[in-house]
């Protein structure tokens, strides 16, 4: 049976969908399903529709309480997650401080000390209280001691939640196992290998570094892979370590078989050392966390040692 492909727009980015091996009714049914529950997050996620719960969120005051859905407190606890193993370098309390950022005109030297200290004292996810179990959250003081609003902004991890969500309904409900799902150019999600007896689907890495590298395509499976980098959007990740852009690496790729944690993982990794990149690869092994990160060197210094340093994970990847 034929690879099908469908697109969707939403979450400011264009969805693609490849299924592989099923008739044409099951797989249009498949897909106008995914879309539905894509769209679904879509609207749950983003802070600017002033009733979604992350707007909800930002009303609130210290010592207030709100409860969540189950998909919100789990993307919460991810990002929680995440933000432990990164030492804070992924914070999807971030905001406030981009929106300073926008305000200036994409600039971050255009932001007055004053402006980049606001915006600091009023995100961290330490102002964030969770509790899992009654789907409750509340905040905590700004920073100053203040009642600053908490902008939770979700970026790319809420494109990879909406990924597993629509592996869990291909899988669970649709008895689907094999298919691709990308949203935009930052994350893409393979499971199972085409039916044509491959090692998985072929999926792009390294970028601009792909020919120093040696190859350019690898062979995915039951994973997901993540990028991220300066070429489309410029300095757009921040760091709330030092309340400027994530540039300690000019690029970075990330995997997991989780697509949540892989597209977190990639905005972190624009910031992190690489001693903390190995560290919070060993936090998320349960999730089969790998790194790929290029260096900012010559090309003569390629014969010296290699242009990119990869994790294990990303070694064992077969080149496709």
């Amino acid at each position: 049976m034929a690879l099908r492909q469908y697109g969707h727009a939403a979450m400011h980015t264009e969805f693609a969908l490849f299924i592989a091996g099923q008739p044409v009714d099951v797989s249009d049914g498949a897909a106008g399903a995914a879309w539905a529950l894509v769209d679904k997050f879509d609207a749950l996620f983003n802070r600017f529709i002033d009733t979604s719960e992350p707007a909800q969120i930002a009303r609130l005051k210290p010592g207030e309480v709100l409860v969540v859905s189950p998909e919100m407190m789990d993307c919460l606890v991810i990002s929680s997650n995440v933000y432990a193993a990164t030492g804070g370098a992924f914070d999807v309390t971030v905001g406030a401080l981009m929106d300073a950022f926008r305000k200036v005109g994409n600039r971050w030297a255009g932001l007055r000390p004053d402006e980049r200290k606001a915006g600091l004292a009023a995100s961290g996810m330490n102002r964030l209280v969770l509790d899992p179990d009654g789907c409750r959250v509340s905040v905590t003081a700004d920073g100053e001691g203040g009642e600053r609003p908490l902008e939770i902004d979700f970026g790319g991890i809420a494109k990879g939640y909406a990924l597993d969500a629509v592996r869990e309904l291909f899988t669970e409900t649709w008895g689907i196992t094999d298919f691709l799902i990308h949203g935009g150019t930052s994350t893409v999600l393979a499971v199972g290998n085409q039916s044509a007896g491959k090692a998985g689907w072929p999926c792009g890495i390294a970028g601009d570094w792909a020919g120093r590298l040696g190859y350019s395509t690898v062979s995915v499976k039951d994973l997901a892979i993540s990028g991220s980098g300066f070429e489309v959007k410029g300095e757009h990740v921040a760091d709330l370590r030092t309340g400027s852009a994530a540039r300690t690496n000019p690029a970075a790729w990330s995997c997991a078989t989780s697509a949540a944690v892989s597209d977190a993982l990639s905005t972190a990794f624009m910031a992190m050392s690489w001693t903390e990149i190995e560290a919070a690869c060993d936090a998320l092994s349960e999730v089969k966390a790998g790194a790929l990160v290029p260096r900012e060197q010559g090309e003569w210094l390629d014969a010296v040692r290699k242009p990119v340093r990869m994790t294990p994970v990303f070694k064992q990847l077969a080149h496709a």
